[in-house]
């Protein structure tokens, strides 16, 4: 019984830091994965993937409007402030941006 206890525990602990470092991957904090809504979680995600993907595709204040918004995710207080309009912003700036590098590969090829 206590080695099944100790291999349930090294697999719990095994998976809790791959998914801790997948989560730092995409740009998630693991303390605030619960401090929010789903919307925010995909946004900050996306502004994240997006900006070391394609930020060379961005528009500057497109740019500054992501970086904006992954610095106040990181303040506690400001985060509780954000809302579903902002998370929508950076996401249909991750999209646009998506959909321009699409384009420029298709033209490429």
């Amino acid at each position: 019984m206590r080695l099944l206890n100790k291999r349930m525990n090294y697999k719990d602990t095994q998976h809790s830091q791959l998914t801790d470092s997948w989560l730092k991957k995409q740009g998630v904090n693991v303390a605030h994965i619960y401090a929010g809504s789903a919307e925010l979680f995909q946004a900050t995600k996306l502004a994240t993937s997006t900006l070391r993907q394609h930020g060379q595709l961005l528009a500057q204040n497109q740019a500054d409007t992501l970086n904006s918004f992954l610095a106040t995710t990181r303040n506690f207080k400001k985060r509780s402030k954000i809302t579903q309009g902002q998370c929508y912003r950076v996401m249909n700036i991750a999209k646009q941006a998506q959909r321009l590098n699409a384009k420029q590969s298709k033209v490429k090829h």
